[in-house]
């Protein structure tokens, strides 16, 4: 009787450490990182609890960007160094669109860019060559002002 309680509960704990593959979400998640259908990638650092990101937001945010490990942009140095744009509207990389609508005040994640999504074959002048994949090694999402229209629904 006892191995078969042994067993019993060896197979409960190989099921639940399963992962299940039948979810309706276009996300996969691997381990702590989010894969999105596009390919951008992402990991948490911290969970906020403020306010979802929707179209049409006020963001702040502190960003360090890196391409080939050197780190290309930090907004995180300098004193009131707050990158601000409004969310969905403005003209920003489809990249950093894309992981910026899937946040809310408070988070703090690494996000990995591939090419596709970030500057692709033309680069962006002397700081980002062609075919660069772009790490947000800090991106931390400190305000969301929501549109005075917005319903968010959590």
């Amino acid at each position: 009787m006892k191995n078969f309680t042994i067993l019993v509960l060896f197979m409960a704990f190989v099921i639940a450490s399963c992962q299940y593959g039948g979810t309706a979400s276009s996300n996969k998640q691997t381990n702590d990182t989010i894969q999105t259908a596009s390919g951008l990638k992402y990991l948490y650092l911290k969970k906020g609890d403020g306010p979802r990101i929707v179209s049409g937001a006020r963001v702040g945010t502190y960003l360090s960007l890196m391409v080939d490990d050197s780190v290309v942009w930090n907004t995180n140095e300098l004193p009131d160094s707050l990158f601000t744009f409004i969310a969905d509207s403005t003209r920003l990389i489809k990249g950093f669109t894309e992981v910026s609508m899937l946040l809310r005040e408070g988070d703090e994640i690494i996000a990995v860019l591939p090419d596709s999504l970030a500057y692709g074959a033309m680069g962006a002048g002397d700081v980002i060559p062609p075919h660069a994949t772009l790490v947000y090694d800090q991106f931390k999402v400190v305000s969301v002002i929501l549109p005075d229209s917005a319903q968010v629904i959590d």
